[in-house]
Parts: structure tokens; sequence; C-alpha cells
């Protein structure tokens, strides 16, 4: 999917642009409210977008000079300028700072649509060395997913020197921080949402809780009702923003499957479900995983983890996986350090360095960092998640 940036000083003619790409195709678009002046300051957001359509009420030989200082800068960026009856010398000119294409304002869809089809049919991707991206999700609460989202971090830190962000995806009172470190968050993941139109890496890292070496968490929402702020669009431009800083991301999507966590489902390298050897578990685990598959994820990305094993009473290991239809690749035993680790708001590796789910952590990271990079960087461009189970039920 091409990711457009619009950038304008005039929030009208800002809205009208968006209004109208949003018309003309299926697009990733983000807004900038900002002069020439302050692209500067963000860098970060031009190097991730894949097409820049900007927006100058006038252009005079200093605004001129500012295009082509910007074309140079990023020389592959495309970009379409629109502006008010350009002239046939700032066509000239425009052409020869690489610009793709001059539309004049008031715009036309069919011309801007006609523009963002050429930039898309020579679209090159850009080589981007991107984080592995790695979701965690179970059927019900209390089943471990945030210990493990936030351990696994700390984990791939801690033993094997990997730059980590976890995103605490879980909606409903996320408090994953807490479970590893005593400070307060500085901000969350609905307050960047509220913010981004000022995205960039600048204000990413300020908002983030910085455990230790390395690891860092983007804390959740306090409650559902800012959980609302959150939406697809603005969650996959700050994804686009963290992904070039990190080696891994890992989301706690807790117990949701809906729209906006299918879409960090569709971007992930790796889907972790979590799982105890439990009755209760049976069922809904099932159904959960009959949902990924009918998703069309491939067996590859699906990775269940039996968290708690070896408790009294527990259903054995292979009626679990008879039920779910899978082989649990990796297995968390009941560990009491655990506990101890929760309580303390530490991780359990600082707390309990020989602790059986250290090393069983441990052992959980490093078959990760083994996985094919190559998968990863020949990530498919999702269909809509309606269109993938319509293509499952025409198959079945």
């Amino acid at each position: 999917m091409l990711k457009i940036l619009i950038a304008s000083e005039d929030a009208d003619r800002l809205a009208e642009i968006n209004r109208l790409s949003a018309v003309v195709g299926n697009f990733q678009a983000m807004s900038l409210q900002e002069g020439l002046a302050r692209f500067p300051l963000h860098a970060s957001r031009l190097r991730m977008a894949d097409l820049l359509v900007l927006e100058l009420p006038s252009i005079g030989a200093a605004q001129m000079h500012a295009v082509e200082t910007l074309r140079e800068q990023h020389p592959d960026l495309p970009c379409i300028l629109i502006t008010e009856s350009p002239d046939s010398a700032l066509l000239i000119r425009a052409m020869r700072a690489g610009i793709r294409d001059v539309l004049s304002w008031p715009l036309d869809k069919g011309q801007l649509a006609e523009a963002i089809k050429r930039v898309e049919a020579t679209h090159v991707p850009r080589t981007r060395e991107a984080a592995q991206l790695v979701s965690v999700i179970s059927c019900k609460g209390g089943t471990g997913t945030s210990f493990v989202a936030a351990n696994l971090g700390d984990a791939l830190a801690r033993h094997l020197g990997k730059r980590v962000l976890v995103i605490d995806l879980n909606r409903h009172f996320g408090d994953l921080t807490y479970m590893v470190c005593d400070q307060a968050p500085p901000s969350t993941l609905p307050d960047l949402c509220g913010q981004i139109d000022r995205m960039d890496a600048n204000l990413l890292d300020a908002s983030l809780v910085h455990v230790s070496q390395g690891f860092d968490v983007l804390a959740g929402a306090t409650d559902p009702v800012k959980a609302s702020q959150i939406q697809k669009d603005k969650l996959e431009w700050i994804l686009s923003v963290v992904q070039p800083g990190y080696d891994f991301v890992i989301f706690d999507l807790g117990q949701s499957i809906d729209p906006l966590s299918i879409s960090v489902l569709d971007h992930s390298d790796r889907v972790c479900v979590v799982m105890e050897p439990t009755i209760a578990c049976g069922r809904p685990g099932r159904r959960l995983l009959d949902i990924l598959r009918a998703l069309h994820y491939p067996s590859d990305k699906i990775r269940l983890v039996l968290n708690r094993a070896g408790r009294k009473n527990e259903v054995p290991r292979a009626s679990m996986e008879e039920v779910f239809g899978t082989r649990a690749t990796y297995v968390l035993p009941e560990d009491s350090a655990v506990d101890e680790a929760i309580s303390h708001g530490e991780p359990i590796a600082k707390l309990s360095r020989r602790s059986a789910m250290t090393r069983a952590l441990q052992a959980m990271a490093t078959q990760l960092c083994a996985a094919p990079e190559t998968q990863r960087h020949a990530r498919p461009e999702p269909t809509s998640p309606l269109r993938r189970l319509m293509l499952r039920a025409r198959s079945a």
C-alpha cells in the first residue's frame, strides 16, 4: 500500500486534499500542517513516505529553492506539487527539480487520481531495515499475554543484545508497563494517536518508558474510553516510524479480534497464541486458532505458546495439542518466580536469573532470532479481513 504524506500550511486545503485522496484510491495517507522551513524537523516521516503531496499557495524564488533543496535531501521520494495557476516557467523548473506532477488549485479529483496512479505504476518499495513484528494474543484473560510479551522483550534485549519495543495494545486497562518497571509512562499509545500530525522519532522517544538498555515500552490505554482514540491508520503510521529503530517490535493484543488487531496481525512475522493447559482454554482456544487460519495466515506464522505447564491437575500437553490441532512451539513452565516478579514490577530475568521461566523465555527468544530473515522482507500485501474470510468460505 502506497504511503502518502500530504503537506500544507493551510488546514482547509490539507483537509480537502486528504478527502480527495481517500476518494481516488486505497492509500495510507497522513497529514503534515507545516511550512517548508520546518520540514527538517519531520525527516523521519519523509523517509517513511512513498509519495509527498505538497501544496503551496504561491511559489516565489525562495519557495522554489526550498523545494529544490527538499528534492536533493530526499531524491528517492516522489513529489506531486499543488499550487495556484502554475505557469510554464514554474513547470520547467519543477521538472528539472524532479517533481513528478504539478497540479493547479482548486484541485481536480481526476487529475489527482491520474498523478497518483502514475507514481503507483512505477513505485519500487524503498529498502528499509525493518524490525521483526511479533504479536502476542490469547482467547481469554489471565493466560499471561502481557507477562509473556513484556518478558520476551526483556529476554531479547538482555540476553541477545537486540533493540526491542513492546507496545501495549490491550485496550482494556492496559498495565503491561508496570510488569517490568515502576516508572510512570510519560505518554501512552492513545496520546500518540492524538498527536499523530507531530509524530516523528523525537516525539516517539519522549513518549516511551526506557526500561533498560535496548528495551523500551509504549504504554497502552488506561481505560477503554481512551482506547477508542487508537485507529488503524494512525497505528500503522506509528509503526512505520518505530520499525527502522528496532530489531523487534512486540505487540500485546490481549484478547481482541477486530479490524485494528487484524491489521497488526497482517503485518506480523510471528503470532504467538498464549494458552494454558486447562479445560477452560480448550474450546475458545481452538476457536481463536480457527479464526487465524480462516484469515489465511500460514501455519509457520502461528506459534502456540503453552504457558504455566507442569501444574497439578492440568490437561496433558498431548491432549491440548489434539484439541488445538497443532503442536506447542514454546512451553513455559509453572514457576513461583513469576508471581514474585509481577508483584515487584521487574523482569523475571532481573529478579531470578536462574529460574525455569527465565531459561524458557531465553530459549523462546533465541528461536525467534533464528527465524529466516527473508520472510519479513518478502511480506505479501494483505488483503482485507472480509476478503480473506470470503476466500476461505469459497474454498471450503
